[in-house]
């Protein structure tokens, strides 16, 4: 390891951290606010309490303590921007993203609800900007990603054994899902998916190390199969192809036919799968037929019934113009849905798309600056080498791998739209980890590879 202190290396806005004025900064306030990133993960992604429909809405002490931990984590947030940086295009996105849904708020019918989310996102999103910007190397990148990691496990792990042993079974449920009545079953296999991509290329310096990732990366699996969650499945299966591929096409020869091979290799996947159960081999048969968990061609066609919301969701988004520019209010959805909605059989929590959902809520407002984050996440599926240039390659990996998996339920879901939650908050990581490329290059990429 080399033993050039940083603060040789310490140039334009990020200061050097040797130095008296901010050791206090980044001794005291980073530990702090990886401490309430954890919690914040912890109550706003697993169970802590069960309530009904009717209080759904309504503030109660888990409330206030998510809100507390949020107006703490944007203090520290704050703090340790104003010592070191916004970042750069992904922060500057994520906090145009941020104004633009207090600004459609104003115009909501909802706006107590809505500042509510707000807090939320906003709390969160600048704690994550201040903890990634604070990170003058990829070691200390490192331990905050490691950090995201354990408390999902933990999550996972908490949340598995409450399904499967503590909380009564759903009543109405036909087929048990892990998951559901605890968070719920997409929630719960989606995190788990995140957490097995985030897992990959972990150091393991001892055999006793390599066995436990191996056997947590076999709890994630088990917890992906029992969710029955086929959006976790796929996610987790479009992380492990883009990982796979990226290891093994690293090269500047490569990366101007990255983006159209990617496609065709998840195409390939799903055309034999297809094949192979219309032909009724085994096991791909016997593994869609659990995951349909039993349901019809009419119900898998119509994706388990969310063809029945987006029609209404995009009748929504064009009620008026008001509600086209601004939408009806970030965390709203719920209510705007099912007002009116004969066509869904069912209460319907949010739009289950993304882009339908930042329409519904934001508006077209809110939903070009998350757009632009969203694009800004994909422009490294084509300059990974720039990443390798910066990044150890197993973090780029593990970055790109995850962002893929996490887009990839964009279609059908939408935690990336809804309130703040482990989606979003991984999401945000990588996106401004990734965007430390620069920085990292100009100022210290011999420390980075060094360590």
């Amino acid at each position: 390891m080399s033993s050039k202190p940083l603060s040789n290396v310490c140039r334009g806005s990020d200061p050097c951290w040797t130095s008296g004025s901010t050791t206090v900064y980044d001794r005291y306030l980073r530990p702090v606010g990886m401490i309430l990133l954890a919690a914040i993960l912890l109550i706003t992604g697993s169970y802590v309490r069960t309530r009904t429909l009717e209080e759904s809405d309504t503030a109660d002490w888990l409330v206030l303590v998510q809100l507390g931990m949020c107006v703490a984590g944007a203090f520290v947030g704050c703090s340790l921007i104003r010592k070191h940086s916004l970042g750069g295009p992904g922060g500057r996105r994520l906090i145009a993203f941020c104004l633009a849904v207090i600004t459609s708020g104003l115009f909501s019918s909802y706006f107590k609800l809505v500042a509510g989310y707000w807090v939320l996102l906003v709390g969160t999103g600048l704690l994550c900007i201040g903890l990634v910007s604070s990170s003058g190397t990829e070691p200390s990148l490192r331990r905050v990603e490691a950090l995201i990691l354990v408390t999902l496990s933990l999550m996972i792990v908490k949340d598995t054994i409450l399904s499967l042993f503590i909380l009564e079974p759903i009543e109405a449920q036909d087929v048990f899902r892990l998951g559901e009545g605890v968070t719920n079953a997409n929630l719960l296999g989606l995190t788990a998916a995140l957490a097995f991509c985030m897992s990959l290329g972990m150091p393991a310096k001892s055999n006793a190390a390599r066995i436990s990732w191996f056997a947590l990366r076999g709890l994630f699996a088990a917890v992906i199969l029992l969710s029955r969650s086929r959006i976790a499945l796929i996610a987790v299966v479009v992380g492990f192809v883009i990982r796979l591929w990226f290891s093994k096409r690293n090269s500047l020869r490569t990366r101007s036919y990255a983006l159209g091979a990617i496609p065709c290799c998840i195409g390939s996947l799903v055309v034999l799968a297809s094949l192979t159960w219309t032909m009724e081999l085994q096991p791909v048969t016997a593994l869609v037929d659990f995951v349909n968990r039993g349901e019809g061609a009419g119900e898998v066609i119509s994706l388990t019934g969310r063809m029945e919301i987006w029609p209404y969701a995009v009748q929504r988004v064009f009620d008026g113009t008001t509600s086209l520019i601004f939408g009806h209010g970030y965390g709203a959805s719920k209510e705007v849905l099912n007002e009116s909605n004969w066509r869904a059989s069912f209460l319907a929590y949010h739009s289950h798309n993304t882009v339908l959902e930042l329409l519904v809520a934001t508006g077209l407002l809110g939903t070009l600056p998350f757009l632009l984050l969203v694009s800004y996440s994909l422009k490294w599926l084509t300059r990974f080498v720039e990443l390798c240039k910066s990044f150890s390659v197993v973090l780029a990996l593990r970055a790109i791998a995850v962002i893929a998996a996490i887009l990839s339920s964009t279609v059908t879901e939408s935690d990336l739209a809804t309130k703040i939650g482990p989606l979003m908050i991984v999401f945000m990581f990588y996106v401004l980890a990734l965007d430390r490329q620069a920085v990292f290059t100009v100022e210290s990429a011999g420390e980075i590879h060094a360590e």
